[in-house]
């Protein structure tokens, strides 16, 4: 489905795949077939990023348009995907490695075009035995989400999922910022800030495609995720961090208070954390000049 006027009556929503892509010459190739049989019609696009093994000619001897990214990182590429599709009614956001299902695209895509979600996330659920998420990936992906439960809140799906959809309201209606892995926590928290109804669907996790590596490193990435979702939480919900960084105080002066001696030492450090969380919470929201958006869970489709 290539560019038209879909708002004309009767015409023809329009589907284009974005695939970010940094080094994937061994899998892009299948991915780009699985998608056009997937989604007839579709425009696929790839966005590389920098590739030095061929990714682009590979792309582009299967006939699909190849988009430069000269700056490093996926969130660069997820950028400049929303910058170059924005006219199409449905974006669709895949890895190039070969994780996530082609087969599934049908399901992310239904329902933005019947006008139920404005975004639709792939939660990942590694296949049995395949080894598909390492353990250590998988204990991260549980720490991050508690983290966004407790700073931001319900309704984030799966957080770190590369697999996605977007209608034309969702793209025009976020400013991305993120340069790096952080890009789909940042999609995550423009969900709930911007009120998009979204839904979950659940598709299978697979092996990357032989030939091709992780570009995510566990914990470089994971603490610059970590510290998008406690600078958001505070923008947003101040309150829930004002509680967190209480609960976490008062844990941490526990000792203090149970003797006698430091007792007091205890109580004014737990004093003064919530006293300066509250400044921190009141210049926020006078800066902000309005309420924080109210998340909605994310329904399983």
């Amino acid at each position: 489905m290539t560019r038209s006027d879909s708002d004309e009556p009767g015409a023809t929503p329009t589907i284009a795949v974005a695939i970010p892509c940094y080094n994937e010459a061994a899998a892009v190739g299948a991915v780009v077939d699985q998608f056009r049989a997937a989604l007839p019609g579709a425009e696929i696009v790839i966005f590389d990023n920098n590739s030095t093994d061929g990714t682009g000619a590979v792309a582009a001897a299967r006939g699909v348009r190849v988009v430069a990214v000269p700056k490093q990182g996926k969130g660069h590429a997820v950028r400049a995907a929303f910058a170059t599709l924005r006219s199409f009614d449905v974006v669709m956001m895949v890895d190039g490695d070969g994780t996530y299902p082609a087969e599934a695209a049908p399901l992310l895509a239904a329902p933005i075009l019947e006008g139920v979600a404005a975004t639709t996330v792939g939660a990942r659920q590694p296949e049995t035995g395949a080894g598909a998420m390492p353990p250590i990936r998988a204990l991260g992906n549980i720490l991050i989400r508690s983290a966004f439960q407790i700073f931001i809140g319900p309704g984030a799906g799966d957080l770190l999922s590369g697999y996605r959809a977007f209608s034309r309201a969702f793209i025009e209606g976020v400013d991305l910022r993120s340069e790096g892995f952080e890009i789909e926590t940042e999609l995550a928290v423009a969900t709930v800030a911007g009120r998009f109804p979204a839904i979950e669907v659940s598709v299978p996790y697979r092996p990357r495609i032989a030939g091709t590596e992780s570009k995510l490193r566990a914990f470089r990435d994971g603490r610059r995720i970590l510290t998008m979702i406690v600078a958001e939480g505070v923008r947003l919900k101040p309150w829930r961090a004002v509680a967190a960084f209480g609960v976490a105080s008062a844990i941490a002066c526990g000792p203090l208070l149970a003797r006698p001696s430091t007792r007091a030492i205890g109580l004014g450090v737990v004093a003064a954390a919530f006293v300066c969380l509250g400044i921190v919470k009141l210049r926020l929201g006078s800066a902000r000049g309005g309420r924080a958006a109210t998340p909605g869970r994310l329904p399983r489709a």
